[in-house]
């Protein structure tokens, strides 16, 4: 099932997911992880079909975030069941002033007392561990075959 909620915001979101929860559309319970993965819109479903996968071996709730240029909002989605592997998937997509600060983005979202994983599937920040995202991550994933040599 996937859900499309325009012009949201993190709080709104939250409360949809809880909806969707206690309607049966999916279970928080025995996730391992959030998997927040940063990417461009081009690589961004090749990413969440990576997620996916991994999730029927570690359920984990994936948070996709995209950035763009633009009038300030954000844009939702929310995929669960056979949309989503075994796992919740929640993609941001941020526009103009709303993509400023990421780590308010998803701080909201993340799963109370599991570790959180940053992934960036294309080019990573110069410091991982100094970006936004990366400073409230316990670990940090980048993908060296993808990134430009520097």
């Amino acid at each position: 099932m996937i859900i499309d909620l325009p012009d949201m915001t993190v709080s709104q979101v939250a409360k949809q997911l809880v909806k969707v929860r206690e309607e049966g559309g999916a279970v928080a319970l025995g996730r391992v992880l959030t998997l927040v993965i940063a990417a461009r819109n081009g690589v961004a479903e090749a990413a969440i079909d990576a997620a996916n996968d991994a999730s029927r071996e570690h359920p984990m709730r994936v948070i996709v975030i995209t950035t763009g240029e633009g009038e300030s909002r954000l844009d939702a989605q929310i995929r669960v069941g056979g949309d989503a592997g075994a796992s919740e998937v929640v993609v941001l997509r941020a526009f103009g002033d709303a993509a400023s600060n990421e780590e308010s983005l998803i701080t909201g979202l993340l799963l109370p007392d599991a570790p959180v994983v940053a992934w960036w599937p294309e080019s990573a920040p110069v410091a991982p561990a100094q970006s936004p995202l990366g400073k409230i991550a316990q670990r940090r994933i980048t993908d060296a075959a993808t990134a430009h040599d520097v």
